[in-house]
């Protein structure tokens, strides 16, 4: 299992990335996140626009799963898309999410998670700026042996 370098321009929804996010008042905390929109336009009050990443965070610390049931996990991120294997050995693996626009994962995506990501607050959003100050990484996760099992047979 190792990391694997990436490029904030190559992310997009689908990927499940790593990288050291500083929050007020907190030491930078690496972070490993599925991504659903890589650069959300968001109008501040003030009239100012940035941009956000959106995600489901699934690790903190880079050891530590915010969901510990490894198959709730994988129902999850099924319910998002299809997984994919990015590299095997390194255990590197990406969502296929079918209606991926330019903006990321569209209104009907975030409909049917609704309910899953209430019930275990996944749900984060971070400064696009902030977080590109920080190198990113491919994400390694462990999943079932079951479903590693019937993803090498497709």
């Amino acid at each position: 299992m190792a990391k694997q370098l990436y490029n904030w321009g190559k992310v997009k929804a689908g990927d499940i990335i790593s990288f050291r996010y500083k929050s007020k008042g907190d030491s930078a905390k690496l972070t490993t996140l599925l991504v659903l929109n890589q650069r959300l336009r968001f109008k501040k009050k003030n009239g100012q626009t940035n941009f956000h990443l959106v995600g489901l965070k699934l690790e903190e610390s880079g050891t530590i799963p915010i969901i510990k049931n490894k198959p709730v996990l994988v129902q999850l991120l099924e319910t998002v898309g299809t997984i994919e294997v990015v590299d095997k050995d390194n255990e590197l693996y990406r969502l296929q999410i079918d209606g991926v626009g330019t903006q990321g994962v569209n209104r009907r995506t975030y409909d049917t998670l609704r309910r899953k990501l209430k019930q275990f607050s996944v749900y984060r959003t971070y400064d696009y700026e902030k977080a590109r100050q920080s190198p990113v990484f491919l994400e390694p996760i462990s999943i079932p042996k079951e479903l590693l099992r019937a993803l090498d047979e497709d």
